[in-house]
C-alpha cells in the first residue's frame, strides 16, 4: 500500500487487471493501544447486558403466547424468497437461524404454566426481533473481555484464536451442504442402520429423514401460501379491494367484507390498513408450524405410530430446559438434538430445516440411545470412503482409481484410502469420518487439539508418508521403487503429487488455520499440511469444475492457498475465489494479514438453491478467455503426454476481465489490531 490505514480506514486499491474487488480494513499500528482500550470498554459494556437481554426475552414469553412469538420470529426472520435468477431475497437480513434456535431454547426453559397467553401484537414481536440478535452480540463481547486475561501470552493468544474460530462457526454456521445433497447423503449414510434402529426405536433412520423431509416440504408449502395471500391482499389499490381480498382468501373470518368495511373510519387509507391486516395474519403463523401424526403420515407414506414416535424422539416437552444456563445455549443448544416442542397431540416445529442442519448430531444421539454407536462409526467410515471414490470417478473419468490400497515400508504396513493416477499426476486422498464432539464445538482446547490431530494432522501424515515414498522412488531408492511400482505408479511419471484429506464433519474453519496450528505446536513446523475438505463440498467442487484439468488444478493450488495466507472462509468461498481468479493472488501476499474471502460462494449458492427450488440458474464457470478455454477442451480431448500439467500455474492473462463492475467480487482483508 502507498500508505498505512488510519484508525479504521477502508482502502480500495486500484487494480485495473483484477476480476474482483479488494477491500482492506485495518488499524494504524500507532493507534493499536487506543483502539484495543476502546474496543475492550465497548465489549465490557456489551457483555454486561447479556443477563438483562435474556430476562427481556423471557418476560415477553411470559406475557404473550410464546408459540405465536417463535412462529412469527422464525417466519419473518428466516423467510427467504428466490428471484428468477436464484438470488436470495430476505425480509430481515440481520436475523439468522441461530437466533431462532436461541429463542426456541429460551421458550423451553419455561414450564408451560409460565407461558404467556396474551395475543401477539406488533410491539412485542418487534421487541423480540431486536433483542434476540443482541444476545449473540453480548455473548461475543464476553469473548473479547475474556481474551484480555491472556493478552501477553502469544501461545495462549494463538490457542484462543483457534477457539474463537470454532466457536464462531458453531454459533453461526448451519448448512453443511445444499438441501438436495444433504437429504441424499443422509439417506445413503444412515439408511444402512434402519433394521437395527427399528428394533430399538420402532422407526428407522430412513423413516426419520423421510418424515422430516415431508415436514419441511409441507412447512414450506404452507409458508409460501400464507405469504402469497398476504402479498396479494396488501398490494390492493384500495381499502375496499383489500377487504374483499382479505375475506375471499382467508378462511374462518367472522362476518363479511361489507360488514368489515362498515366498521372502518372513512378516512382510512390502504397504507393505514396494511399493518393491521398483517398483524392479524401473523396470528395464523403458529398453525403452520404445528404438525400432527395423521397429517404427516399421509405425506411421508409412514404409519401414524411411526410418525408419532419420530416426533416424540425429536421433541422436548415445555420446561425441559429449565435448569439450563442461558449462556450455554449459544455453543451447545439442546434444540439441535431435539428441534421440536411437544404440545399435546401436536408438535411445534417452527424451524424444520434445523433438523437437516444438525442431522449428524440427531442421528448420533438416536444411535447412541439404541446402542449402535460402534456400528454407526463403522458405517460413517465405510460411507465416506465409498463417497470419496464416487466423487473422484465422476470428476476424473480418465484416471486409474484404487481404494483401500495397502503397502509396506520398512516392514510396516500402511493403507491409503484412495489412490488416483492420471497422466503425470498422483492424488493421495485420506478419509476421516471422526465426529466433532460437543466439547470441541464449544471450543474446549484439549478437544480442539484432539480433533486437529485426528481429523487434520493424522491423515495428512498418512498421505505425506506415501508422497515421500514416491519422491524416494523418483530419486532411485530401490525399495521405494519396488513399493511404488507395486501400487501401479511409474515414479518417473509422477511429476505432481496432490494430497487431500476428506471429512464428514465440517472442519473448514479450522483446516485453514495452518499457521496457528504450527504456532502452538499442534502441527510440526516442518510438516506440509494437506487441505481438509468436507465431502459434500468436494462434491460441489467436482460438479462446478467439471473439466478434469481445472479440478486437478484446484486441488493442487488449494494447498498453497492455505499456506500463503492466514485465511478465514469455507470451501465454497475458496471455490468462488478460484472461479474468479484461478488462485492467482500472489501479488497480494505481502499486503494482507487476515484474508477473509467471504461472499465469494454467492454464484454457487444461487446455482444450487435454484436447482433445489426448480429455478434454472446457469452453472457458475471459471472466467477464462475463449482461447484458453478452447485449449483446455482440446487438451482434454487429445490428452498428449503431460496434458494434466498445462494449468500447473494458471496465468492471469488467461482470465477474462469483466466489463465495468458487473460480476465483480468482494474480498475483505481485516488487519488485526
Amino acid at each position: 500500500m502507498s500508505r498505512k490505514p488510519s484508525k479504521l480506514d477502508v482502502v480500495l486499491p486500484r487494480r485495473q487487471s483484477s476480476a474482483f474487488q479488494i477491500t482492506t480494513l485495518g488499524v494504524d499500528p500507532s493507534a493499536h493501544a487506543e483502539f484495543q482500550k476502546e474496543a475492550l470498554a465497548v465489549a465490557r459494556e456489551g457483555a454486561a447486558k447479556f443477563p438483562r437481554l435474556v430476562q427481556a426475552v423471557l418476560n415477553e414469553l411470559r406475557v404473550v403466547d410464546p408459540v405465536a412469538i417463535l412462529a412469527c420470529f422464525a417466519s419473518y426472520g428466516l423467510q427467504v424468497r428466490l428471484g428468477h435468477d436464484g438470488r436470495e431475497i430476505k425480509a430481515l437480513p440481520d436475523i439468522s437461524q441461530h437466533h431462532a434456535e436461541i429463542l426456541q431454547a429460551l421458550l423451553l426453559t419455561l414450564p408451560v404454566t409460565d407461558w404467556g397467553t396474551g395475543v401477539l401484537l406488533p410491539q412485542a414481536l418487534h421487541s423480540v426481533l431486536t433483542t434476540v440478535p443482541k444476545l449473540s452480540e453480548a455473548f461475543f463481547a464476553q469473548r473479547i473481555v475474556d481474551s484480555e486475561a491472556i493478552k501477553d501470552d502469544q501461545e495462549k493468544i494463538a490457542v484462543r484464536s483457534l477457539q474463537e474460530r470454532i466457536r464462531l462457526h458453531t454459533h453461526g454456521v448451519r448448512n453443511w451442504g445444499y438441501k438436495g445433497d444433504v437429504i441424499k447423503l443422509s439417506v445413503d449414510l444412515y439408511g444402512a442402520l434402519d433394521a437395527a434402529m427399528i428394533a430399538r426405536h420402532g422407526f428407522g433412520a430412513t423413516d426419520v429423514i423421510e418424515i422430516v423431509r415431508a415436514v419441511l416440504a409441507e412447512f414450506e408449502r404452507k409458508q409460501g401460501a400464507h405469504w402469497e395471500k398476504v402479498r396479494t391482499i396488501i398490494r390492493a389499490s384500495s381499502v375496499k379491494k383489500m377487504a374483499e381480498l382479505y375475506y375471499a382468501l382467508v378462511p374462518d373470518l367472522v362476518g363479511t367484507a361489507k360488514e368489515f368495511l362498515a366498521g372502518l373510519p372513512g378516512h382510512l387509507t390502504p397504507e393505514m390498513l396494511r399493518p393491521a391486516i398483517m398483524a392479524h395474519m401473523d396470528l395464523r403463523l403458529d398453525q403452520i408450524a404445528l404438525f400432527r401424526a395423521a397429517e404427516i403420515s399421509r405425506l411421508a407414506g409412514r404409519s401414524e405410530d411411526v410418525v408419532a414416535a419420530v416426533f416424540r424422539a425429536l421433541s422436548y416437552k415445555p420446561g425441559a430446559l429449565s435448569e439450563t444456563n442461558p449462556e450455554y445455549l449459544l455453543l451447545d443448544n439442546p434444540v439441535w438434538d431435539r428441534p421440536g416442542v411437544e404440545c399435546g397431540d401436536a408438535f411445534f416445529i417452527p424451524i424444520p430445516q434445523m433438523i437437516f442442519s444438525h442431522i449428524h448430531r440427531v442421528m448420533d444421539n438416536l444411535a447412541r440411545e439404541a446402542g449402535l454407536q460402534t456400528r454407526l462409526n463403522e458405517r460413517r467410515a465405510a460411507f465416506l470412503e465409498a463417497e470419496l471414490e464416487v466423487v473422484f470417478r465422476k470428476a476424473l473419468p480418465d484416471a486409474a482409481i484404487r481404494s483401500g490400497v495397502v503397502w509396506k515400508k520398512n516392514g510396516q504396513q500402511f493403507e491409503t484410502d484412495l489412490l488416483v493416477t492420471i497422466d503425470r499426476v498422483v492424488v493421495i486422498a485420506e478419509a476421516k469420518s471422526h465426529r466433532l464432539t460437543p466439547q470441541g464445538l464449544r471450543g474446549a482446547p484439549d478437544r480442539i487439539k484432539k480433533h486437529v490431530r485426528d481429523m487434520v494432522l493424522d491423515p495428512s501424515i498418512q498421505s505425506e508418508r506415501l508422497e515421500q515414498a514416491i519422491l524416494a522412488a523418483r530419486s532411485g531408492d530401490p525399495e521405494a521403487v519396488a513399493t511404488v511400482k507395486a501400487l501401479g505408479i511409474d515414479p518417473d511419471m509422477a511429476d505432481r503429487i496432490i494430497r487431500l484429506s476428506v471429512t464428514l464433519d465440517d472442519l473448514s474453519v479450522l483446516s485453514s488455520a495452518e499457521a496457528d496450528f504450527k504456532k502452538v505446536g499442534w502441527v510440526p513446523a516442518e510438516h506440509a499440511l494437506a487441505p481438509t475438505i468436507l465431502v459434500s463440498d468436494l462434491r460441489c467442487v467436482a460438479d462446478i469444475l467439471d473439466d478434469q484439468l481445472l479440478f486437478l488444478h484446484y486441488l493442487s493450488e488449494r494447498a498453497y492457498l492455505q499456506k500463503a495466507y492466514s485465511i478465514l472462509a469455507d470451501e465454497l468461498d475458496y471455490l468462488g475465489l478460484y472461479l474468479a481468479t484461478g488462485f492467482n493472488l500472489r501479488q497480494l501476499h505481502d499486503e494482507i494479514s487476515l484474508f477473509v474471502p467471504t461472499g465469494m460462494s454467492a454464484p454457487i449458492d444461487r446455482y444450487y438453491m435454484g436447482r433445489d427450488n426448480g429455478i434454472e440458474v446457469p452453472k457458475p464457470t471459471m472466467e477464462l478467455r475463449p482461447l484458453f478455454r478452447a485449449i483446455l477442451e482440446r487438451l482434454t480431448t487429445v490428452k498428449p503426454p503431460g496434458w494434466t500439467l498445462i494449468v500447473d500455474r494458471l496465468p492471469s492473462a488467461f482470465m477474462r476481465r469483466p466489463r465495468g463492475t458487473e460480476g465483480r467480487r468482494k474480498i475483505c482483508d481485516e488487519a488485526a489490531p
